[in-house]
């Protein structure tokens, strides 16, 4: 017993040879009687029970002389009630280590928040970068069209004569307000062929007081002859009262002619005569709202959200700027649009005014 006492004074790291109980009965350390728990700090005394129970190694401080320092304790199972304890120190090099790894990973976390961030930016700077090539596109393409757009006028300013001359004509059959309503599109053709041309230069503001009634009345005779070709009946709504808001009748008119078109489309698939689109106009709460209801196709709700977006389109043909400068016009007559829809079952356009208050 004294040999090997006297071996595992010798030896460099401290030894513990206990039983279940965790009685010290040997040790490389001189007078390490009693309990091996009384080495521990009090904070791993439940940890080492768990050592134990799992024949494993692990961290543990240890109170050794007058000092408390983390060991590695390796344990070796002699049989069921006794273990072999192998102690070995954690340099302070290990634990510069330890802390400098840990502070690499949080730096490392930091550095990859940062970098998930820039990545967010960067995709929205990508995202309007592209939506500017294609305004910068689209733009190039309206230079090609201004030769075009003058070519234009030319034939509606035939179109329109040749209407005046009728105009008396259909004044006898009690047709007149065709005419008018024929040469009042052709005059907003012919303004929007204008504002194109000059499009680098600021908008005139042009508002007036718009019935609403009439200007739905309007919408319908000047569908009516496409809407019969198409089998699709149009039906009006009037409001009573006949409110009154403040607007750019030909911004107006190009809003519900955009919609409208896009509602005939939506029922072209409808077996005739079943497609039909309500127009409505009414007053609520000093709001003046006029309805464009379909039992079209309908759309799903992904291409609900993305409705105003410039340049998305469902169509074969679309730009994907229609709705977003209808929208722009209505917000600039301090109006709000809403969109519903479901697939199969048709689509409600709602637009409303800030109405006048006599």
């Amino acid at each position: 017993m004294d040999k090997t006492q006297g071996l595992l004074e010798n030896v460099s790291f401290p030894y513990f040879f206990i039983d279940h109980n965790l009685r010290i009965l040997t040790s490389s350390l001189i007078s390490a009687e009693g309990m091996f728990t009384e080495f521990l700090a009090t904070e791993d005394i439940s940890r080492f029970n768990n050592l134990l129970k799992k024949n494993e190694s692990g961290i543990f401080k240890l109170k050794i002389g007058n000092s408390i320092l983390p060991y590695r304790i390796h344990l070796e199972k002699s049989d069921a009630a006794h273990y072999h304890l192998f102690c070995f120190p954690l340099s302070s090099e290990d634990e510069e280590l330890r802390k400098m790894a840990e502070h690499m990973q949080k730096r490392l976390h930091r550095v990859n928040y940062q970098l998930k961030e820039k990545k967010k930016h960067l995709n929205k700077a990508v995202k309007e970068n592209k939506e500017t090539v294609l305004i910068s596109d689209y733009s190039a393409d309206a230079g090609q069209l201004a030769g075009i757009a003058h070519e234009i006028r030319n034939p509606l300013t035939t179109v329109k004569g040749f209407l005046q001359l009728l105009k008396p004509y259909l004044l006898e059959i009690g047709k007149e307000q065709y005419a008018e309503i024929a040469i009042e599109e052709i005059n907003r053709a012919n303004d929007i062929i204008y504002e194109f041309l000059n499009a680098s230069k600021p908008p005139q503001n042009k508002r007036t007081e718009i019935e609403v009634n009439r200007l739905v009345k309007e919408m319908k005779i000047f569908f009516e002859s496409e809407a019969h070709i198409r089998n699709i009946n149009i039906s009006v709504c009037l409001c009573p009262n006949n409110p009154i808001f403040y607007g750019d009748v030909k911004q107006i008119k190009q809003v519900l002619i955009n919609i409208i078109r896009n509602a005939m489309e939506a029922c072209e698939s409808i077996p005739a005569p079943e497609g039909k689109i309500d127009l409505k106009a009414k007053a609520l709460n000093q709001k003046v709202s006029i309805t464009i209801q379909d039992n079209g196709l309908g759309m799903s709700e992904k291409t609900i959200s993305k409705l105003f977006v410039p340049f998305y389109t469902t169509k074969e043909k679309g730009t994907g700027i229609g709705l977003s400068i209808c929208q722009k016009i209505i917000e600039e007559h301090d109006g709000k649009i809403n969109v519903y829809s479901k697939m199969s079952q048709g689509t409600v356009f709602e637009i409303e005014f800030p109405m006048i208050i006599n």
